[in-house]
């Protein structure tokens, strides 16, 4: 029996909640590893990188401020400060 096959009968066999606690500690255990070894880490390098970029424009674009956001905030600054 592998590894694999000893940790899926053991993962189980357990409640659920616990199950996931040993789902949580082999993603650490592999966030780790990619950590210390980032060359191991396989990057799709058969993607252009002006294609990436666009590709992932826009996709945090609900977590910056827009402009008008910025200019009202330093309005508010400038009146609060003089």
């Amino acid at each position: 029996m592998t590894i694999i096959e000893q940790i899926y009968e053991i993962v189980k066999s357990l409640p659920q909640e616990q199950s996931r606690e040993i789902l949580t500690f082999a993603e650490f255990i592999r966030a780790q590893h990619l950590n210390a070894n980032p060359s191991s880490a396989t990057l799709d390098t058969s993607t252009p990188w002006a294609e990436l970029v666009y590709s992932l424009a826009g996709t945090w674009a609900e977590d910056f401020p827009t402009l008008e956001d910025i200019r009202g905030t330093l309005e508010v600054r400038n009146r609060v400060s003089q």
